[in-house]
């Protein structure tokens, strides 16, 4: 059970283990009464239905994450660019303007 892939739980396997969570005979009182040990594996399958059915609404959430993180990428290193290049201007006007100062100096 540990070593379960709870991450991808096929559709088949799900629909099953639902079957049998919500039949009248799987309640649990009933499984206390058969036995103490069978308590946890419902609760443990019980819990992965639920992860199961968050991971519907999670796996697409992480995918979109996953591109808008490799857009703002992108965009850094663009911009890391752009300020590059800005800074080659800036530095450029900077030595124009002390070329500029000089000649009027010497004037």
């Amino acid at each position: 059970m540990k070593e379960y892939d709870k991450e991808s739980i096929p559709e088949t396997t799900v629909t099953r283990v639902n079957k049998i969570l919500v039949s009248d005979d799987f309640t649990m009182e009933k499984v206390k009464s058969a036995s103490g040990a069978l308590v946890a594996i419902l609760q443990w399958s019980d819990a992965m239905m639920k992860y199961h059915e968050l991971l519907k609404i999670v796996n697409p959430k992480r995918a979109k994450v996953k591109e808008m993180n490799e857009m703002l990428a992108k965009v850094r290193a663009s911009l890391a660019q752009k300020r590059k290049m800005l800074k080659e201007v800036e530095d450029k006007i900077d030595a124009l303007e002390r070329t500029f100062k000089e000649k009027m100096d010497l004037k």
